[in-house]
């Protein structure tokens, strides 16, 4: 069983934890999709606590920047896991990423 959790606060800043992987995505994607809709301003997906990701990392970090950009809101990115940079890297997407983590630090 995945052991995923995600804190949403009341400045816009989104903490998951623990493995990402197939068995949390849908309660992940979901909990992004509330965060996002009920805020204003930037939305911060904080992933230092994330133990373990896979490409479905990727994907929820592509879907949750998707969801803010349709509510007017920017995603940035904090501590993004080694092993989801690698395979952005290999999907082409390692620039975005990198643009993404760089808005929260400004």
């Amino acid at each position: 069983m995945s052991d995923a959790g995600l804190q949403a606060d009341a400045e816009g800043v989104v903490r998951l934890s623990g493995v990402v992987d197939f068995e949390s995505a849908g309660a992940l994607r979901d909990g992004f999709q509330q965060a996002a809709a009920s805020g204003q301003g930037p939305l911060v997906l904080d992933m230092s606590q994330v133990t373990q990701a896979n490409s479905v990392g990727l994907s929820l970090i592509l879907r949750a920047a998707e969801h803010c950009q349709q509510q007017g809101r920017q995603l940035q990115l904090r501590a993004v896991p080694a092993g989801l940079q690698s395979i952005a890297r290999v999907c082409g997407l390692d620039a975005w990423l990198v643009e993404a983590e760089r808005a929260q630090a400004n």
